[in-house]
């Protein structure tokens, strides 16, 4: 790895070189412009881009912006702002008019561009892989705490619930476990564990948020391991205005606040931004209402089934809370048309709150930086390299005694890709990764500080072909080499076909994961009293999937809507059971499994201010023993949303209410006297807000978050979600100082 350090630091080298020669004998040449509205109103904060280049520009607060080539040749610029439809004009710079471009509202979002499902920038109605968006808009409207309010409003099929042991939030998505979803910021992939085989996502700064994009589905052909189950990709904000500025603060009746500061600045080639965040949520407890009523089935002395009730004592359970500040910091230089640099740098520090103080606290960490270089050979073809190393550690500090550090995941990431544009119609997009992991885990050798390493190699191609204006085909292959379990091939192919207000999207995707270490290598006494061990299995398979996807989506004017269906089967599923004994756990590879489901959305967006919109999920997820299905999943679930806001001279009002609902479901587990049955209820709840946005910047939100003060009755029993605490009350302020102060 430290060669490829010193390779990295040669590219840059010899790039700033060539690139300060180029930039030195090319004569400078101005392209000035302004973006407003249909009414004439500045837009500040417009993304201006020569598409092609590495060149744009933000911005400011009288909707002007400013950029500097080289060339007189003509270009194309592509001009957009967050709500309104983008537009790509062709110009000539270096003529001394003001160029003025007027965008309209939009419909809908699917002229916005994405880049998640393919690795290419692409607007969202072109992309055979059906992709979701959560925009700024969005976050907006729910003025969420973190990422995890924001997701479970957004997305149907998904939920958190607590993790065994460590109470800490859990992800199930479309019937899989969080270790299946890949998630990324800004395209890389997040290092580190929350609880286990997921992220900690109290790690992601809600207000350092742009977008979200959403593919459902095994990535693994661009992504590699752990996206099986699809990818969240969380994309940041960016410098986008000569001087960019905000502050904002959240207060709740919760025992919760969200404060944070951004300032940054766009400025000729140089741009950077620097984040600071601090966020609270105090742990609480909840009691049973009553208790839980399990049906146990077995087999009586003469052989026939029997069913015996049994109440529960009713119990308490405790969500764990959290204190985190962080700090991110972006840098970007771009020398010439051709080629930009920047560096992005991240430190997080969590205090993990207990509801039950104790002698001591769990305190996690993380520090990561990740350099890039981006460079455009010429109009069709161009590269670009990125290295991350990340450093995630989980503490024990103690009240009387030293720190312990006893989890500590450091990762290198490396990766050269590479995109051309070839006869119009193919799109190809190659690369290589080098990808290196060293993990410490205090489930290692009964926490004595044992390492653990793993390295794996990848070759990855990917082939877009417009075939014809409605008809466009996406294949690509992954070849992984991993350090224990060798080479794996996992192909991928999707298939859209378009005609008018009418799009189909088909496609098929081989998932592959490979075992973590911690479930290769595990050796661990559960609560340290010699009640159980938990081991690792150093022969267990990797896990594959094959799925099917098909989906039909509608859009005409205001409207737009999908439907999508999935076929999912899994092989060598890894599991955690009991040993031949009885008296301990293993990792093992369980028996197949499948997964079906259906997913539907719908969209209106009306002229006169009101959206609506709702999404449902339907999951099967089969996970049976002896006939008996294990699976917690909720089958059905359904997100909406209604928001309407209005304008009166300088001032915007809006009110949004957001609402997730989630279907009974019944489980079984497995007893010493036969198998257990538990149902558990249905859940509803919303959130209201009301926010107003006012001259200079400033807008308020007041928030009624579970706003019909829904409550769990049986809070002990059902792990799989969230418990609910009851109806609070938010107050959010927040200051673009940027429009504060007319920059």
């Amino acid at each position: 790895m430290r060669n490829g350090l010193l390779i990295l630091f040669l590219m840059f080298l010899a790039s700033y070189v060539r690139a300060d020669e180029n930039t030195r004998e090319a004569p400078s040449v101005e392209l000035k412009g302004v973006v407003v509205d249909e009414k004439g109103r500045a837009l500040p904060g417009a993304s201006v881009w020569v598409k092609g280049t590495v060149v744009g520009a933000g911005t400011n607060a009288d909707g002007e912006f400013s950029i500097k080539l080289t060339t007189k040749k003509k270009c194309v610029l592509r001009i957009s702002f967050m709500g309104y439809a983008p537009q790509e004009v062709e110009v000539t710079p270096g003529m001394d008019s003001l160029y003025r471009f007027t965008l309209k509202p939009s419909d809908n979002a699917l002229n916005e561009v994405v880049i998640t499902g393919t690795r290419t920038l692409k607007p969202l109605k072109d992309v055979p892989v059906l992709t979701r968006v959560i925009s700024q808009e969005d976050i907006q409207q729910i003025n969420p705490l973190d990422l995890q309010s924001l997701l479970e409003y957004e997305m149907p099929g998904l939920q958190f619930g607590l993790a065994h042991g460590s109470g800490l939030p859990e992800l199930k998505f479309q019937g899989s476990a969080g270790g299946y979803v890949l998630f990324l910021l800004d395209g890389e992939r997040i290092s580190g564990e929350g609880s286990s085989n997921n992220i900690d996502y109290t790690l992601i700064d809600i207000d350092n948020i742009e977008r979200i994009e959403v593919v459902k589905g095994p990535m693994s052909t661009l992504y590699g391991s752990q996206a099986m189950g699809g990818v969240v990709n969380i994309i940041t904000k960016d410098a986008n205005r000569p001087f960019t500025g905000n502050l904002s603060a959240r207060y709740g009746n919760n025992d919760e606040g969200k404060y944070s500061l951004s300032l940054g600045t766009k400025q000729g080639r140089f741009s950077a931004l620097t984040s600071l965040s601090y966020r609270i949520r105090d742990a609480y407890a909840l009691k049973d209402k009553n208790g839980q009523i399990s049906y146990t089935h077995y087999k009586d002395s003469h052989g026939r089934d029997s069913v015996v009730a049994d109440t529960a004592t009713r119990g308490m359970t405790s969500v764990k809370g959290f204190e985190v500040w962080s700090v991110n910091q972006k840098l970007s230089f771009t020398f010439n048309e051709q080629f930009r640099i920047s560096l992005d740098g991240t430190y997080y520090n969590n205090h993990v709150l207990d509801y039950i103080q104790e002698k001591e606290q769990d305190v996690f960490s993380t520090y990561k930086i990740n350099p890039k270089i981006y460079y455009t050979i010429n109009d069709n073809h161009s590269l670009d390299f990125s290295y991350v190393f990340e450093n995630y550690e989980k503490r024990i500090e103690y009240k009387s005694s030293p720190t312990e550090k006893i989890f500590g995941d450091q990762t290198n990431n490396v990766r050269l890709n590479y995109t051309g544009y070839l006869h119009e119609k193919h799109i190809l997009t190659a690369g290589i990764e080098v990808n290196t992991q060293r993990l410490q885990h205090y489930w290692f050798d009964n926490g004595s500080g044992k390492t653990f390493d793993a390295q794996t190699y990848v070759l990855y191609l990917q082939e877009d072909y417009k075939v014809s204006d409605s008809f466009s085909l996406l294949a690509g292959v992954r070849s992984d080499c991993h350090s224990k379990y060798g080479f794996h091939a996992s192909p991928k192919i999707s298939l859209m076909y378009r005609h008018g207000v009418l799009s189909l999207r088909g496609g098929y995707g081989m998932g592959f994961r490979i075992p973590s270490l911690k479930e290769l290598h595990s050796e661990y006494d559960m609560g340290g009293q010699g009640f159980f061990m938990i081991y690792g299995n150093e022969d267990l398979d990797p896990e594959i999937s094959h799925q099917g996807t098909l989906s039909v989506e509608v859009t005409k004017g205001i409207f737009n809507g999908s439907v999508s269906g999935y076929y999912t089967r899994y092989f060598h599923e890894i599991g955690l059971g009991l040993t031949s004994d009885g008296k301990n756990q293993q990792y093992y590879n369980a028996a197949d499994a499948t997964r079906t489901g259906l997913d539907a959305m719908v969209q209106f967006r009306f002229k006169n201010g009101l959206m609506l919109k709702g999404a449902y999920a339907y999951i099967d997820a089969h996970s049976k023993v002896d006939g008996y299905n294990m699976a917690s999943d909720r089958p059905h679930s359904l997100t909406f949303t209604a928001n309407y806001s209005k304008t009166m001279g300088k001032v915007t009002l809006s009110a949004a209410l957001n609402g997730r609902w989630m279907s009974s479901v019944e489980t079984w587990y497995k007893s010493g006297n036969g198998y257990v049955q538990n149902e558990y209820d249905s859940r509803t709840f919303c959130s209201l807000n009301l926010s107003g946005r006012f001259p200079r910047g400033f807008r308020f939100t007041a928030g009624v978050d579970n706003l019909f003060d829904f409550k769990d009755k049986n809070v002990t029993a059902d792990q799989s979600v969230t418990p609910q605490r009851g109806i609070g009350f938010t107050g959010t302020l927040s200051v673009n100082l940027a429009d504060l102060f007319k920059l």
